[in-house]
Parts: C-alpha cells; structure tokens; sequence
C-alpha cells in the first residue's frame, strides 16, 4: 500500500473513530471540528477530501466499485444456470464482507448527505440491472415482466438485508446470510413468480 493511500485509510478511520467518540450525528460535525479532534491540520485532511461527506462517499463508493467489479467478472463468466446463482450468493457474501465496522455510520449517511444519495440512487439503478440479467440466466424461461418483478423484489430485499447487516456485529451477519440467499433462492424458482 502506498503512503497516499495509507494516509487516506488512516483518515477514513481517524474520522469515523472521531465521529463516534464525539457521539453526534454527521450533519452536526465540521470539518475543521474533526480536523481539530483528529490533531490534524486542516489542509492535511483537504488534500484528500473537501468535508465530511466526501469521507462518507468515499466510502460508499469503496464497496460498491469493488461489488461492482465483481458482477461484471461474474456475469461475463456466467455459462450455466449454476454459475448464475454462485454469482448471486457470492455477491452477497462479498456485500457483506466489504462491510467496514462503521458501516452503521455509513451506511446512516447516504439517506441525507446529497452526494451519498445521488450515488446510491445510481448503485440501485446499476444492481437491478445486474439482478435482472442473473435472474434471466440463473432461472430461464421467465417472460419480461415478471424478471422486472423479481429483480424489483430481489433488490428490496437485499436493500433490507444490507439495512439489518450494517447495524450487525460480523457474526450475525454470517448467520443470516445463508436464510437470506435460501430465501432468494425460494423465491426465484417459482417461474410466475406469484
């Protein structure tokens, strides 16, 4: 890891230990408060990010290029129905284990800081998307709008569970995990989808 990069994981940290020390919300936090209760100078911090919501973004960001990343690999690898739906356990597994232990502070962020939303609101664009092509070849011979259907579900309900996963210690994330790929599972084998 290069020092650029050390230095800006080293922030990230810094910030989000910061942020839940000072026990407040992030829109009550300045930049320059969190520069001052990091002991660091303020041009230190702006060299990799203007405010605070860009910490927050940069983290968003972090897990969805790399989960992004792995639906493009997958899905251009997917020759079989099987292949299909490893890809879609495997995504959720990786959902999960990208998690940082401040997601909760994350993940609360991107429902009212401007750029975490419009970024979320791309990633949602983006994953039902990808969702859509796996159910066609996890699960063939579904007609167009019942694939809408179980993509729109099936991405409701991964929005739930992520909800539930950031707010969850690593064990418990585990545990639920293999319940929720079940349920995905049940849900998509049924070709109306009723």
């Amino acid at each position: 890891m290069n020092v650029d990069v050390q230095k800006k994981v080293k922030i990230i940290q810094k910030s989000m230990d910061s942020i839940r020390k000072m026990d407040k919300t992030v829109h009550t936090i300045s930049f320059i408060q969190l520069a001052h209760e990091m002991e660091m100078p303020l041009n230190e911090l702006t060299d990799f990010f203007l405010d605070v919501e860009d910490i927050f973004l940069n983290e968003q960001k972090r897990v969805t290029r790399k989960i992004e990343a792995h639906l493009e690999k997958g899905i251009k690898n997917c020759k079989t129905p099987n292949d299909a739906k490893d890809l879609m356990e495997s995504s959720v597994l990786k959902m999960v284990d990208l998690l940082p232990d401040y997601s909760d502070l994350v993940y609360s962020a991107i429902f009212y800081l401007p750029k975490c939303l419009a970024e979320r609101d791309r990633t949602k664009k983006y994953y039902r998307q990808k969702i859509r092509i796996i159910i066609k070849k996890g699960w063939p011979g579904k007609i167009d709008s019942v694939l809408d259907r179980q993509a729109n579900l099936v991405l409701l309900s991964l929005y739930g569970f992520l909800d539930y996963c950031v707010k969850a210690n690593k064990r418990e994330r585990k545990e639920v995990l293999k319940d929720f790929n079940n349920m995905i599972n049940l849900h998509l084998q049924d070709r109306l989808f009723f």
